[in-house]
C-alpha cells in the first residue's frame, strides 16, 4: 500500500500539529520554528490557532525526502 493511502487511512484529508511531528519524529516546537523561518517545504494552511497539513502533501514530502536519502 502507498504511503499516501496509509496516511488518509490513519489521519483522513489532514494531519495536525502532532500527527506530523509524531510521524517525523521531531518536537512540535521544531516544526513551528521551521514554519515560522519558512524553511519547513512542507504545504500546510493556517485554521484560526491550528496548523493543518493535507496528509496526501506530507506522504509526498517524505517520499521526496526518503528518496534524497537514498
Amino acid at each position: 500500500m502507498k504511503l499516501e493511502q496509509l496516511l488518509l487511512d490513519r489521519y483522513g484529508v489532514f494531519m495536525n500539529m502532532d500527527d506530523v511531528a509524531e510521524l517525523m519524529k521531531v518536537k512540535k516546537t521544531s516544526l513551528y520554528q521551521q514554519i515560522y523561518n519558512g524553511t519547513l517545504g512542507l504545504p500546510h494552511i493556517k485554521e484560526g490557532k491550528k496548523y493543518l497539513f493535507p496528509s496526501y502533501d506530507v506522504a509526498v514530502y517524505l517520499d521526496g525526502r526518503m528518496s534524497k536519502s537514498n
